[in-house]
């Protein structure tokens, strides 16, 4: 018996070199030692918007989410349980919104920037042009301890009074490591952090009288690959900003260090991407899993910050994820989509993706040394049975199928699948083996399982019998 080879994390390969995949799918080692292989957290469908498409960025203020779908502005709310979106006027411009809330109380006043244009926001009567001529054309806006902090592209850094949107020109400063400009500021416990190409700098409140009220803290001589492509501030995640680098590597700030986490196969993907401007980073939490994901156009790699592990994930009919921007509210992480007016939650006992399947695939690596002529005999996969429910959707929940392919080619092509059930609910005996797979080649042997049906899925590991043939 020879143990199949099952991944930690995806590890595609252009030809035969693939080191396995997760596709859809979530790893975490159990307190037993084994390691289990799980579907993705799905995304329950809460409510939708046929009228406009494509979420642009969301915020969370007091309990409501606001929205950028298209050109307009929507706010969504939960009461009793239900969940109520509505159009609150329109927004111009169609780059990803950076919305931004201060500490006024008892409402706090909402700012927004979009294609180098900052507005302020009602929740009830929508955008108007910001009230300060001095903002000038800012690139992005984050709170810092009551004030906003706008940037810009010739690195200067602009902020308002505390708890207000009044612009006093003195309050101002440059990041000035290097002249490399600036794509974002993002602040994030005790630090404002200014991101440019080349550097990131880290500046903290030092409560000056006069001029810009913080303080140069330390640079990080790493920059950012586009201004979209860092996420991790979000309030209720895991307190860690992640982001794609200027060398095509993907880092956490750990302190003000920044500490590489990226897999050779996810630096290869942003080596081989033409426009970095189409990176869009979010972030959402399940079960004690903190993941960061980042999409471009054809692609989409998610980190899962508590194992490390790297996965792939795609969304029905496409080879990226659909998923366009996060928030926390109303407990659950909510997602807009970047196909649809559709609006979800984040939730890992749901199998579906905005009503559509999601497919999860887990492909082995290579299996190779076996004796020349040598016929695998029977393979056993160890899959979590009798995980069908009894009033499901009939057939495919009730009475739930997986589908095994296997490639003799080391990974350039799998033959046709063969289907196999999992397990009716509570025929826990079920096994799910396949005999007879064909003569092994040199190029080693590779399994891949796939599961749509919207069904708990766990795969544990397998075993392959191996014969030797006759000289």
């Amino acid at each position: 018996m020879v143990a199949v080879p099952f991944p930690r994390s995806s590890a595609p390969g252009r030809l035969a070199e693939s080191g396995g995949r997760l596709i859809n799918a979530s790893v975490e080692t159990l307190s037993d030692g084994r390691t289990r292989i799980s579907g993705a957290a799905g995304i329950r469908a809460i409510i939708e918007t046929t009228a406009h498409s494509h979420c642009r960025g969301m915020i969370e203020i007091n309990g409501v989410v606001l929205a950028a779908l298209d050109d307009r502005l929507y706010t969504l709310t939960r009461s009793g349980g239900a969940y109520i979106i509505r159009d609150i006027g329109a927004f111009a411009g169609s780059k990803t919104v950076y919305f931004a809330r201060n500490n006024k109380a008892p409402t706090p006043d909402i700012v927004a920037v979009t294609d180098s244009t900052a507005f302020v926001i009602s929740m009830t009567t929508g955008a108007s042009s910001y009230p300060d001529a001095d903002i000038g054309s800012p690139n992005s806006v984050t709170s810092f301890d009551g004030y906003f902090c706008f940037s810009y592209g010739n690195a200067r850094m602009r902020t308002t009074g505390l708890n207000d949107t009044a612009i006093n020109t003195l309050d101002t400063a440059f990041a000035e490591s290097k002249p490399d400009g600036l794509l974002r500021v993002i602040s994030i416990g005790r630090y404002l952090f200014a991101l440019g190409p080349q550097t990131i700098e880290a500046w903290q409140n030092n409560g000056n009288p006069v001029g810009f009220p913080f303080s140069k803290l330390e640079t990080i001589p790493r920059g950012l690959a586009s201004a979209d492509a860092v996420a991790g501030h979000e309030s209720e995640w895991s307190n860690t900003i992640v982001f794609a680098g200027n060398d095509n590597v993907v880092y956490r700030i750990n302190g003000l260090v920044a500490e590489p986490v990226s897999t050779p196969s996810v630096q290869k993907a942003l080596e081989r991407l033409d426009d970095m401007s189409t990176l869009r980073a979010m972030v959402y939490a399940h079960e004690g899993h903190a993941v960061w994901a980042l999409s471009a156009p054809d692609w989409t790699w998610c980190c899962d910050m508590t194992t490390g592990s790297w996965v792939e994930r795609a969304s029905y009919g496409s080879s990226r994820w659909r998923a366009s921007a996060s928030v926390k509210c109303f407990g659950k992480w909510v997602v807009g989509d970047a196909d649809t007016g559709k609006f979800g939650v984040i939730d890992p006992d749901h199998h579906l993706e905005f009503g559509d399947p999601l497919v999860t695939r887990v492909v082995s690596a290579t299996m190779s040394g076996f004796p020349v002529q040598a016929f695998p005999s029977r393979l056993v996969l160890d899959i979590m049975a009798g995980v069908g429910e009894a009033d499901g959707p009939d057939p495919i929940a009730t009475n739930p199928h997986c589908t095994i392919a296997w490639s003799r080619d080391g990974g350039v092509s799998f033959g046709s699948p063969v289907r196999r059930e999992i397990g009716r609910q509570g025929h826990y005996a079920r096994v799910v083996s396949v005999n007879r797979l064909g003569m092994a080649s040199a190029k080693g042997i590779q399994i891949a399982v796939e599961i749509s049906d919207p069904v708990a899925f766990s795969l544990f590991g397998g075993e392959l019998s191996v014969q030797p043939g006759s000289s």
